[in-house]
C-alpha cells in the first residue's frame, strides 16, 4: 500500500475517532509488558455486549517484534 495513501487513512480515524486514537497511541504503542492484559468489548445495536480478553505472552511479543522487522524491510 502507498504509504502517503496509509498515512490518509490513519488521519482520518484519527480526526473521526479522537479518544480512540489517544488511547491507542499513549497505552498501546507505549509498549506492552508480557502479563498485560487487553480486554475488548463489543456492543452491537439490539445485541448484548461480548467481551474477551488476552494476556500478552513472550511469544506475543517476539511475534510483534519479528511484524515489526518485516515492515522495516520493505
Amino acid at each position: 500500500m502507498n504509504p502517503f495513501m496509509m498515512l490518509g487513512i490513519v488521519k482520518n480515524l484519527e480526526e473521526a475517532h479522537p479518544k480512540a486514537a489517544a488511547f491507542v497511541r499513549n497505552e498501546l504503542m507505549t509498549g506492552l509488558p508480557e502479563g498485560t492484559i487487553i480486554e475488548m468489548t463489543v456492543t452491537k445495536p439490539g445485541a448484548e455486549p461480548k467481551t474477551s480478553n488476552i494476556r500478552i505472552t513472550q511469544e506475543d511479543l517476539e511475534a510483534l517484534s519479528k511484524i515489526k522487522e518485516m515492515g522495516g524491510q520493505q
